[in-house]
């Protein structure tokens, strides 16, 4: 079974990935919203690919 996010937050829940190396993230939607997040992985930044609200409309 995968774990996801969406259990524990339900639909507030982004995915992001950087455009430098293209790492992917699923995080709290609320938490990240308007937030410039790092990446993990590079100097680059986080950018929301799309998020289980809209998804579900």
């Amino acid at each position: 079974m995968w774990f996801t996010l969406e259990r524990m937050y339900g639909e507030l829940v982004s995915w992001q990935r950087c455009a430098a190396c293209g790492a992917e993230a699923e995080l709290p939607g609320d938490e990240t919203a308007g937030v410039a997040v790092p990446c993990p992985d590079c100097p680059g930044s986080m950018t929301e690919e799309f998020s289980w609200d809209a998804v579900a409309a």
